[in-house]
């Protein structure tokens, strides 16, 4: 059995990349909790998750571009022989720098005011502040996008196309991104799947029952 140092760094990449999506498929699960929760008690739980995960997706980003360096270098002396200027790989760091620069510019601090709302709300029915800024338009197209980009990057990393289709990839994963955000927050606003408004006032009649 023969294992190279390439092997070895590719199969370090794969494996941040399988980390990276299991850590966005725990953010995307959050926010359809949180946009359904009856009760602030609800929220609590799923903001404290995605309080923790947060901070670790620019460190995701820094080591895929830092193995992914790694891998162009080594791979200049295999059978593929792709470069840095090879088409495929300028766009998966551009783009890979866009999805990082989007979470920071505008997932990050809606995050962070969302979980001091919960943080500091009472328990009881979640408030109409706390209910918009779970289904915050913004942070669900950015957290879609973003998700479903890199997953067009994880195509070219496979297929490696050529220069004048490369771009097409992750555009099209935005492109779902963008469809998938509005039929979900569509959802939302006619209650499906939970019924939000149903839920508040079952609980307010509940608090209510119980004084």
């Amino acid at each position: 059995m023969r294992i190279d140092l390439f092997g070895v760094v590719l199969f370090l990449h794969i494996t941040v990349v399988i980390i990276a999506f299991a850590m966005a498929g725990v953010m995307h699960t959050a926010l359809q909790a949180m946009a359904r929760a009856g009760t602030v008690q609800e929220l609590r739980s799923w903001s404290k998750a995605m309080h923790r995960i947060e901070p670790l997706f620019p460190i995701m980003a820094l080591l895929l571009l830092g193995l992914g360096s790694w891998l162009v270098h080594l791979g200049a002396h295999t059978d593929d022989g792709f470069r840095f200027s090879d088409g495929w790989i300028i766009v998966s760091i551009v783009t890979l720098v866009a999805v990082e620069a989007a979470g920071g510019a505008v997932l990050a601090p809606r995050g962070k005011k969302l979980t001091g709302l919960i943080e500091h709300a009472p328990d009881g029915p979640v408030s109409d502040e706390i209910r918009a800024a779970t289904t915050d338009p913004a942070v669900w197209y950015a957290a879609h996008i973003t998700t479903f980009a890199f997953l067009g990057v994880v195509f070219l990393m496979t297929a490696k196309p050529t220069g004048e289709w490369a771009w097409l990839f992750p555009t099209i994963g935005a492109v779902v991104g963008v469809v998938l955000s509005k039929l979900q927050l569509d959802g939302l606003g006619r209650g499906d799947a939970g019924d939000v408004p149903a839920q508040r006032a079952a609980v307010e009649s509940a608090q209510k029952s119980r004084a």
